[in-house]
């Protein structure tokens, strides 16, 4: 009789204090993971990412990784250092053959340990934008780079250690209508009114004030709609003045009192349930995971045509796409679905069946898990350099 086969220890690493995509996406993995194969750890700061992962029955370290950018490079460099220490302790120490990271910081700090790092390095590349030399650094010194999308594999070059996995979400029920109707009372809106909305995190990035451009293109052509904009910076302190500047953008072209910003909410599905149709006008978009969210609640999108959204948004049968920038044909999109109701809803169906197709969390898993088998096998037992 042959003995069952030995669970793979996995550390999963994460810097952030707040939850965004990379933590609702890494959530997600850490809930369908097989614990049959893979016993995982999350080593992360305490709080709401460290609370969930302890109520999906996930062991949990406290890992705190001070920031690498400093103004003094001393300070940083001496921060790389304390943290190589304290990855390479905890990796250590824990027995674990696989060390995932979900951040770019924790990344970094991983790739800098480099052979002190007694575990096979798995690179989740949550983000597009970043230094030249961290990301040929951390290519160079992990064995494998996740990518969501061909978008950002792209961007890491013709590397053998690029895998394309993208980032899935459960299907569920799509919201009903009391949950819209009541999410609409909660901001303020009226029952009735056209929504459109814009929902993630409030950064430049993310461009909402192209959406708060798009309001005043159609302020008069749609005089019952209400612009919607949910979400908030994860990090006040560094966000309050931008949220400031759409502030006083929107009174300066005359819709203050037509777009809403509700913050953050912890039901992103209900707020979407609350939207016409969802606006989309981040700048090279590493994936976008509310795409998919609204795809699956029957919501057409309408975005701008960049980074990896065209993976996603099938133009002309999930949404429509317009280049960057580009707000006058993005009102229009958005007046041509509102105006054609029966076409908007087809595009919500077909969304739908396109993320029960292409973005499910289960297929997400399976194939990381997959990757952690290849990890396991012979060829990879040093750390690349």
């Amino acid at each position: 009789m042959q003995g069952q086969a030995a669970v793979t220890k996995i550390v999963y690493l994460d810097h952030a204090e707040a939850l965004g995509g990379a933590e609702f996406s890494l959530l997600d993995l850490l809930r369908t993971l097989d614990r049959s194969r893979f016993e995982p750890t999350l080593a992360c700061p305490p709080g709401p990412l460290a609370e969930r992962a302890r109520g999906l029955g996930v062991a949990v370290a406290d890992l705190a990784l001070e920031k690498l950018k400093d103004r003094n490079p001393v300070r940083s460099i001496t921060h790389l250092l304390r943290g190589q220490g304290v990855l390479s302790t905890l990796v250590r120490e824990g027995g674990f053959q696989i060390a995932h990271a979900n951040t770019l910081r924790t990344a970094m700090v991983a790739a800098s340990a480099g052979r002190r790092l007694p575990a096979r390095f798995a690179w989740h590349v949550r983000d597009y934008v970043m230094p030249t030399w961290a990301r040929s650094t951390i290519l160079r010194r992990c064995h494998v780079a996740i990518a969501p999308s061909r978008f950002i594999a792209r961007s890491l070059g013709a590397s053998p250690k690029v895998r394309v996995v993208p980032n899935g979400i459960e299907m569920g029920s799509p919201p009903d209508p009391e949950r819209a109707a009541a999410f609409r009372a909660h901001v303020g809106l009226p029952r009735e009114a056209p929504v459109i909305g814009c929902l993630g995190r409030i950064r430049p990035w993310k461009g909402q004030r192209y959406f708060i451009d798009v309001a005043a293109r159609l302020a008069a052509r749609l005089p019952d709609a209400r612009f919607l904009i949910v979400g908030a910076t994860l990090f006040p302190d560094r966000g309050r003045d931008y949220v400031a500047e759409l502030k006083e953008l929107a009174d300066s072209l005359g819709v203050a009192d037509r777009v809403v910003f509700t913050g953050q909410t912890d039901e992103p599905l209900a707020a979407l349930a609350a939207m016409d149709l969802l606006v989309h006008c981040s700048e090279d978009e590493p994936f976008g995971r509310v795409l998919i969210e609204a795809m699956a609640s029957r919501r057409p999108v309408v975005a701008f045509r960049s980074g990896a959204v065209p993976e996603i948004v099938e133009d002309g049968s999930t949404g429509l796409l317009v280049d960057f920038a580009d707000t006058t044909g993005m009102a229009e999109a958005i007046f041509d679905l509102l105006r054609n109701r029966t076409r908007a809803e087809a595009y919500g169906e077909a969304g739908r069946q396109r993320v029960a197709d292409s973005f499910t969390v289960a297929a997400s898993t399976r194939a990381i898990e997959a990757i952690y088998d290849e990890l396991l096998l012979p060829g990879h037992t040093e750390t690349p350099r």
